[in-house]
């Protein structure tokens, strides 16, 4: 009997190579990773302050205020009306708002497993799936928190996910040339809804369109219908907000409120503005002229590239110290990265390839450092300031979760979380005890989760004070606003009497008095009630 010719012989599969078929087999693990490392956040106390914001504007709308008129936000309206959609099936519970972006990063993880198995091969998207898993799994860019940042990422990461897929050179195009497509209408739509999350969207926004209009695997009217599409469905919910509320109003909120919001970070000499616009301007320079020389390379790498660059540079140009601002980035970045070659095949590169990628190299490499402004939560050491965070550490995140799961106490770790924590909790529990829960009150701080720990409902233009000082003017107006509204409870904590100390002399008049404290934190009760 002729043996059997190698062609035809049967090779034991090797346990580094699940089936070619089965890209669930490689990504599989990064989404147990993703899961295992988010347990903790499900059980996060109230802390976050932009988080107390959301919720309060969210149960606001769903008392029928107006967004923008009756009750302002700075974000575009699908964050506020997301958030309350969660609100009205789960409350202010943290367990809902973390599932929610659970989901979402879920979503965004699946969108990487996705065009990474496509555009990179099976074991460069396990490791691009498992880089995003730990980046949006760990707490370090808080992308547990029910922020935009957090919730953007679905609907972006997808539609960059199908863009990169479509421009693929190695992909057959199935669509007859004759054809209108359906993918840039897709990808348009993606798009929108990100942008109706965060204005900021608008980078890799204009990203993928500069990919649609680089791309030899593209057309002129790919271009057309996904910028289209774009613009159509951000103009009808404009044109619903204005209607509403106010063309002055809703140009404020999403656009004038930045402006004094990033020059406070700018450094105050000109130049000093000059040269950080000019930083994030010779980065963004170079990334469309590293697209360009890339365009008719044999990858998609020179696209991965683009997107991952304008998604740090929001951050950079930001210049704020959150590190929400990085969330956005995790998975253009981990593409990236999964995208580099190993040394023993950077020989296949030829020097012109080389040089084509050199803009495009530079230019995330600028904009990762300028992003570093952003710093990292849960880890001191990668702090911006020690004032954003000088003690927290993810052993205190997932140590503590672990003691508080096993000892049924978890006031030790809530108190790691801020310091307003326990204090918030025991004001609510007064409240509520005292029969006042639902009464007219305003809370003078920065921190106002009481509001929706009480179920008090929001009387000033916007539930945080720092933005009230902003909506209404320094040093008066918002203080005479509180004396108009008459509140029964005014509840005040340290450093915002501290910060904005107006407050005092109301305090102080004779019409109220203060009944409970707890922590930095004291409810004032106005007299005669």
């Amino acid at each position: 009997m002729s043996r059997p010719s190698p062609q035809m012989r049967l090779r034991r599969p090797s346990w580094r190579a699940p089936a070619h078929h089965s890209p669930l087999g490689w990504t599989a693990p990064s989404f147990l990773v993703f899961t295992v490392l988010r347990l903790p956040s499900f059980f996060e106390p109230h802390w976050y302050t932009d988080e107390a914001s959301y919720v309060n504007v969210a149960k606001s709308l769903l008392r029928g205020r107006v967004l923008y008129s009756q009750i302002w936000n700075n974000k575009p309206p699908l964050q506020s009306w997301t958030i309350a959609t969660e609100v009205r099936f789960f409350g202010a519970s943290e367990f809902g708002l973390h599932l929610l972006t659970y989901l979402t990063g879920l979503a965004a993880l699946a969108a990487v497993a996705y065009a990474g198995t496509r555009i990179l091969g099976m074991r460069r998207a396990c490791m691009a799936t498992l880089l995003c898993a730990i980046a949006l799994g760990l707490p370090v860019v808080d992308a547990e928190l029910a922020l935009p940042e957090s919730l953007l990422i679905a609907p972006v990461t997808w539609a960059g996910a199908l863009l990169l897929v479509r421009i693929d050179p190695r992909r057959v195009v199935s669509v007859p040339p004759h054809r209108l497509a359906i993918w840039p209408f897709v990808v348009g739509a993606l798009v929108a809804a990100g942008i109706a999350y965060q204005q900021t969207v608008v980078a890799e926004a204009t990203a993928f369109g500069l990919i649609i209009a680089l791309s030899p695997r593209t057309r002129w009217r790919d271009l057309m219908a996904y910028a289209g599409t774009v613009v159509a469905i951000t103009a009808a919910w404009l044109a619903v907000a204005i209607v509403t509320a106010g063309a002055g109003r809703v140009a404020f909120a999403l656009v004038g409120f930045y402006i004094p919001y990033t020059r406070s970070v700018l450094p105050s000499a000109g130049s000093g503005v000059v040269m950080h616009i000019a930083e994030v301007g010779v980065a963004a320079i170079l990334l469309c002229v590293g697209a360009f020389l890339c365009r008719r390379l044999s990858t998609a790498a020179w696209a991965v590239l683009l997107w991952a660059g304008a998604a740090l540079l929001v951050a950079a140009m930001a210049g704020q110290p959150y590190a929400h601002y990085l969330t956005a980035a995790a998975a253009p970045v981990s593409l990236a990265v999964a995208a580099v070659p190993l040394p023993n095949r950077l020989r296949r590169f030829s020097r012109t390839d080389a040089l084509r990628l050199g803009p495009a190299v530079a230019a995330l490499v600028i904009a990762a450092a300028l992003a570093r402004v952003t710093g990292l939560d849960w880890i001191p050491e990668a702090a911006p300031s020690p004032a954003q965070n000088a003690t927290r550490t993810l052993t205190q995140y997932y140590g503590g979760a672990v003691r508080a799961a096993f000892s049924g106490d978890d006031s030790d770790w809530d108190g790691q979380f801020d310091s307003h924590v326990p204090a918030d909790t025991a004001v609510a529990s007064w409240i509520s005890q005292h029969g006042y829960a639902g009464a007219s009150a305003v809370v003078w701080s920065s921190d106002s989760w009481v509001y929706s720990l009480a179920d008090l409902d929001v009387l000033m233009p916007t539930p945080p004070i720092y933005n009230d000082e902003v909506l209404l003017g320094n040093n008066g107006p918002v203080a005479t606003a509180v004396a108009t509204i008459k509140p029964l409870l005014i509840i005040v904590s340290a450093d915002a009497e501290s910060q904005w100390p107006e407050i005092i002399g109301i305090l102080a008049g004779g019409a109220y008095q203060r009944v409970f404290g707890s922590g930095q934190v004291a409810i004032w009760l106005r007299n005669g009630s």
